[in-house]
């Protein structure tokens, strides 16, 4: 399987009409990548909440760009998300994401998710090395 970016990526793919469109820093020094996103209402859950899987996918995509600073190309083996308190829509909330460890061609990653520094959602995820 060849992986291509055609920059349709739900979350920062600047070609998908309906998605976020959102810029990922990464910090090869520090192994990490970050976004600051304010979710529309078309991506709420319960009145007022974004949904789970929002969440998920925004945690999943900075574990990815993080994952990519030790290796060209990752894909998500396993994501493993932790909801801890509700992400109110229309507010601007942090994902940040940071390589804790790479074993062969499995880099474990962590993320947050935070408002104005609490947490409200957290991910470990098994970041999948792709040969070139």
């Amino acid at each position: 399987m060849e992986i291509s970016d055609n920059h349709y990526c739900f979350i920062c793919g600047g070609d998908n009409p309906v998605g976020f469109k959102t810029p990922i820093e990464v910090n090869v020094e520090t192994r990490s990548a970050s976004c600051t996103v304010t979710v529309a209402p078309e991506f709420q859950g319960w009145a007022g909440m974004v949904h789970g899987g929002i969440i998920a996918a925004l945690l999943d995509e900075v574990c990815a760009y993080a994952g990519m600073t030790v290796a060209k190309t990752v894909v998500t083996g396993e994501l493993k998300t932790r909801y801890r308190k509700p992400v109110p829509i229309a507010q601007q909330i942090t994902a940040t994401a940071r390589v804790v460890e790479q074993v062969r061609r499995t880099v474990l990653v962590e993320a947050q998710l935070t408002l104005q520094g609490d947490i409200l959602a957290s991910a470990e995820a098994k970041m999948i090395v792709m040969p070139s």
